[in-house]
């Protein structure tokens, strides 16, 4: 019982200074006048298209399962099924996968950090018109075609405070690749190398009954070292 009682503590001073982190570090990049992309998804920065052109960005269709690369060598395995996906997150500095449940609908996400002392511990936040592992939401004009993965593509830009970034979606509305510019540059910070069309079980996106949630703030965009900043 002290042990569970000392992985909560643990698990809400985590979340407190993950807070303090990521205050600190969107102050600076303003000042810099970047714009990072968090799949937050972890690990995303908030994107909302302006212009008369512009349209809602639609979500996926279909189910499908798809696995993909992400920034800081990071890879991403996504189940998605009518509005709801389940990532499965591997980075270099973690031993074990982080797991994430989105409700691309309701925009809240639930994340289960591989951390010890913690585990059946998970953390939940809102993130609004965000750009979520890939998935981009809010509104945006179509550029042009390309191809990822093999699979033919629509680019939309969606901009927000005079910067842009630039997502492909299939015909269905499958995210298959997303580009920011970053310290001048534009980068791939996610991108579908797998991607099957297939049914999904829906009891298998949604979290865990049993977990132990805490609710973070809306908008926190990312958590250092760990989404694909």
């Amino acid at each position: 019982m002290q042990g569970f009682v000392n992985g909560r503590i643990a698990a809400v001073m985590l979340a407190k200074a993950l807070i303090r982190k990521e205050t600190q570090m969107i102050r600076q990049l303003a000042a810099k006048g970047f714009f990072l992309v968090s799949l937050a998804v972890s690990f995303v920065a908030a994107l909302a298209a302006q212009g008369a052109k512009a349209e809602p960005v639609p979500l996926p269709k279909v189910d499908f399962e798809a696995r993909a690369k992400l920034l800081n060598d990071g890879t991403l395995f996504i189940r998605h099924s009518n509005g709801k996906m389940r990532i499965e997150i591997a980075m270099p500095q973690f031993k074990e996968p982080a797991a994430g449940f989105i409700d691309l609908t309701r925009k809240r996400m639930v994340l289960v950090l591989p951390i010890p002392g913690v585990q059946g511990t998970a953390m939940e936040v809102g993130f609004g018109d965000d750009a979520m592992f890939g998935q981009v939401i809010g509104e945006g004009t179509k550029l042009g075609n390309d191809t990822v993965a093999g699979q033919p593509c629509t680019i939309w830009k969606v901009t927000s405070s005079g910067q842009s970034a630039e997502a492909c979606l299939t015909q269905d509305n499958i995210a298959l690749r997303t580009n920011v510019v970053i310290d001048g540059k534009q980068r791939t910070v996610f991108e579908v190398t797998e991607l099957k069309r297939q049914p999904q079980n829906p009891a298998d996106l949604d979290p865990p009954s049993d977990l132990s949630i805490i609710k973070l703030p809306k908008g926190l965009m990312g958590i250092q070292g760990l989404l694909p900043l």
